[in-house]
């Protein structure tokens, strides 16, 4: 039965030894490479090998981020010599229920590189779909868990930067009056490095920004402001 444990000492090597076949090289990166960065994003990355009953068959990573509300499965790879036996789609159930048991997050994306067709196909069956993005020539899919997301908040870095220029335009273009500290991109980037300015989502999406005194939502997204005029007041007073 395919079942999820955190790698440890134990798994460790069977982990880094794991392969993927010659075509797929180009899809994945390797294992030992995906724990190196789970020690050094420790605070988010959550790596897990992929058990059938005693067995280690494939390894999956995640990066956990509450705070967002949201999940990624950053890192995704079945053994070439237990491929095609329907360890993948088990495990990504099982990830999901793992997901959702957390009762914490609103939705879970992935990526896929265009060629792998037999990823995307996988993905779509258990009901991921594009969201029209790419990143890093990657096709980014979600799968949101409920139909009543929640506000998330998190310390802006400097590549929410093109974010929110692009959000507060459009804002500009419908003549809503912006705070300038968020208006002027000089005086935003400066609040950015200082760590003053707080990044408001809904699924990993910006609706809107606050450096603890000026709080501004999203005119499309004004039924959530209530909601996170509160977050930001909590989140500033800790």
């Amino acid at each position: 039965m395919i079942h999820l444990e955190k790698v440890n000492e134990k798994t460790f090597r069977k982990v880094t030894q794991m392969k993927v076949t010659a075509e797929q090289e180009h899809f994945v990166a390797p294992n030992v490479y995906s724990l190196a960065q789970a020690w050094l994003y420790y605070k988010a990355a959550r790596p897990f090998v992929i058990m059938n009953d005693d067995e280690p068959v494939g390894f999956i990573m995640l990066d956990w981020d509450e705070d967002v509300r949201t999940v990624a499965i950053w890192r995704f790879m079945i053994g070439v010599d237990y491929q095609r036996k329907g360890y993948g789609r088990a495990a990504l159930i099982a990830v999901l229920e793992l997901i959702k048991t957390a009762d914490k997050f609103d939705a879970v994306f992935l990526d896929y590189v265009p060629k792998n067709t037999v990823a995307r196909e996988l993905y779509y069956s258990i009901g991921f779909r594009e969201n029209g993005e790419v990143d890093d020539d990657e096709i980014i899919m979600v799968l949101p868990l409920t139909d009543n997301p929640k506000v998330g908040i998190v310390k802006a870095d400097i590549d929410d930067a093109d974010e929110f220029e692009e959000f507060i335009n459009r804002e500009l273009q419908k003549n809503i009056e912006v705070p300038d500290v968020f208006r002027n991109r000089e005086k935003l980037l400066d609040s950015i490095q200082k760590e003053n300015i707080l990044r408001l989502t809904i699924m990993d999406k910006a609706i809107g920004l606050s450096d603890g005194v000026n709080t501004y939502i999203g005119s499309d997204h004004q039924k959530y402001a209530s909601e996170a005029y509160d977050l930001v007041k909590k989140t500033v007073m800790k």
